[in-house]
């Protein structure tokens, strides 16, 4: 159920979310997921486009709630180019309600956290991860789209030493319209995802990024490495025909 008009959306209701640039390439939320129940409140301003979730990913046998949040914002030119900078954070606990601290639209997971905002006090029962993504179309010929995504930093070097690594991925698919008119396209594209081993992943299991067993992002989870190249013709009866390797 919900109410639209040009600038507003609002909606609650249960589906699955797809977050980031490019065709194929979301790592951040994906709509392949299983889908779960959420509110959304989203905004339009022209140039500036703002969304928010806030969701709720079920209990597990132990009796701990776990809830998804997420908001990002969008700058375009209306033209060909769009630049995106989100956040999601997944948050749990036994018999945990609503945290009031993450129905802030504008919060960041960070300056609740820390400021012990929230109905949990500690560091632990919270997983937070930032995207920032592009979309880029070039004289109608070529499309390049990217992801960038972060989970954590190491920085301390006796963490490093230990061998504690990075949360990160990205992915990036470059596009070239080899022929194009009214009826018919034929597009040539080369992608490649790269999600880390401890991306996404928390030491509370409760706070990783899946629901239902499965990712909430890509749905072959982390530690992987996809390069792909391949050939995609559009009939006018909306077929779609596809080469890839």
């Amino acid at each position: 159920i919900g109410y639209q008009n040009k600038w507003l959306t609002f909606q609650i209701g249960r589906g699955r979310e797809s977050w980031g640039a490019g065709e194929g390439i979301q790592i951040f939320l994906n709509n392949l997921s299983p889908s779960y129940d959420y509110g959304l409140l989203s905004s339009n301003y022209g140039n500036v486009r703002v969304k928010y979730i806030h969701g709720f990913l079920g209990s597990t046998i132990n009796q701990v709630n776990r809830y998804l949040t997420a908001r990002g914002i969008e700058w375009t030119n209306k033209n060909n180019i769009i630049l995106g900078l989100s956040e999601a954070i997944i948050y749990s606990g036994v018999n945990r309600p609503i945290d009031i601290g993450y129905l802030n639209p504008i919060s960041s997971h960070l300056e609740v956290e820390l400021n012990n905002r929230l109905n949990n006090i500690g560091e632990a029962r919270a997983n937070a991860i930032w995207q920032l993504s592009m979309d880029y179309f070039f004289k109608n010929k070529i499309r390049f789209s990217g992801n960038y995504l972060i989970d954590e930093f190491v920085i301390d070097k006796v963490q490093l030493n230990t061998g504690k690594e990075h949360g990160k991925a990205y992915s990036f698919r470059l596009a070239f319209s080899l022929y194009n008119n009214n009826n018919n396209s034929l597009i040539i594209y080369t992608s490649i995802i790269n999600v880390g081993t401890p991306t996404f992943r928390h030491s509370e299991g409760e706070n990783n990024f899946i629901v239902r067993g499965k990712p909430l992002g890509d749905q072959r989870g982390s530690d992987f490495i996809d390069f792909k190249i391949g050939l995609n013709y559009f009939t006018k009866l909306g077929i779609l025909n596809e080469i890839k390797l």
